[in-house]
């Protein structure tokens, strides 16, 4: 086995906490070398494989044998801004409706950061996450002025 990274492909702050010797916090993009110990400990943590499988983390340099899951599908922040800064409607229509919450609350994230006014976006947004874009964006210039 090479070596193991635990990477944060959110939006959000990550801890990973693992009594009593494993404690460590990934702000979005962050990515961490862990020992094949430390992985073992963490596949047993109900905690970490919530945050695999919701798509908070991708782990690197397991052997798909010792893989805890198959990570198929898993899209991170960068992907997803891609998206929503090209406006590629239909990328973005084929990713949001299988998303994991995690995607769903990075998609929100970035298209509120980027301004996306695309309606086709925006709609399907509004569809599959239950945010009104414009008005997030509407409220976050108010904040700003104040």
């Amino acid at each position: 086995m090479g070596r193991i990274t635990i990477k944060n492909i959110s939006t959000s702050l990550v801890s990973l906490y693992v009594p009593p010797k494993f404690n460590r916090e990934l702000v979005p993009g962050r990515a961490i070398p862990i020992t094949e110990d430390e992985y073992e400990d963490l596949t047993f943590d109900p905690g970490f494989m919530a945050l695999v499988n919701g798509h908070y983390i991708k782990i690197d340099g397991v052997e798909d044998d010792r893989r805890v899951t198959i990570e198929n599908n898993v899209f991170d922040k960068d992907v997803i801004e891609k998206m929503l800064v090209t406006n590629d409607v239909t990328a973005f229509a084929r990713f949001i409706p299988n998303a994991t919450i995690a995607e769903k609350e990075s998609a929100v994230t970035l298209a509120v950061e980027h301004k996306v006014t695309n309606s086709g976006i925006v709609a399907l947004i509004k569809k599959y996450c239950d945010v009104d874009v414009i008005d997030a964006i509407a409220k976050k210039h108010d904040a700003e002025e104040k």
